[in-house]
């Protein structure tokens, strides 16, 4: 009487193993790219929507919001460069010395051009050095030479071109894996 053996060899097991290695792979690499995806369109459509705002605010008021100094667009900063500290000041942006912050007036001012649910993006950090960092939407009034009218975006992953919005496309800044897109939506000139 002949007993027969039953199984599997440690060839086919480790065939199996790379193949489920490799699916597992894949898969990390699409739902990644999806999360960057979402993140970047929910960061454009949250510029889009403040702009467009803003633009109300200018056409019935005769200028850009001002007198804010720098502001972060949306709620729910988090704190320090990562956005992972547990305390300090929420911030969008750190240029140096100067950080950018939440303003309750400026938010009061524009909610009846934009509504009462604020346009939040995600919150991308682009990071240059420790001191010099965006994360999600910063607006300025009166940036570069003085005269202009910016924000900027923060979106996920290296982009080879800075999303389209309202027509204004900026060229991109990779900061350390992240772009930064420096929209210029107006001139301080403008009535």
């Amino acid at each position: 009487m002949r007993k027969t053996k039953s199984g599997f060899t440690i060839i086919e097991l480790l065939i199996v193993i790379v193949v489920i290695g490799i699916l597992a792979a894949i898969t990390t690499v699409v739902y990644s790219g999806f999360q960057q995806r979402a993140s970047n369109a929910q960061t454009a459509s949250s510029l889009g929507a403040w702009i467009k705002g803003m633009k109300l605010y200018k056409a019935e008021i005769g200028h850009w919001p001002s007198g804010f100094g720098y502001v972060c667009l949306g709620e729910g900063y988090k704190y320090g460069v990562t956005g992972e500290d547990t305390s300090g000041t929420a911030q969008c942006r750190q240029s140096g010395a100067s950080g950018f912050i939440e303003k309750t007036a400026f938010v009061t001012a524009l909610k009846p051009y934009i509504g009462n649910n604020l346009p939040t993006p995600a919150f991308t950090t682009a990071r240059s050095t420790d001191t010099e960092w965006r994360r999600g939407l910063s607006y300025y009034y009166g940036g570069g030479s003085g005269t202009s009218v910016y924000v900027d975006a923060a979106f996920s992953g290296i982009l080879s071109a800075c999303p389209s919005v309202d027509g204004i496309t900026p060229n991109p800044g990779n900061w350390n894996g992240n772009t930064v897109c420096g929209y210029i939506i107006g001139a301080t000139t403008d009535t």
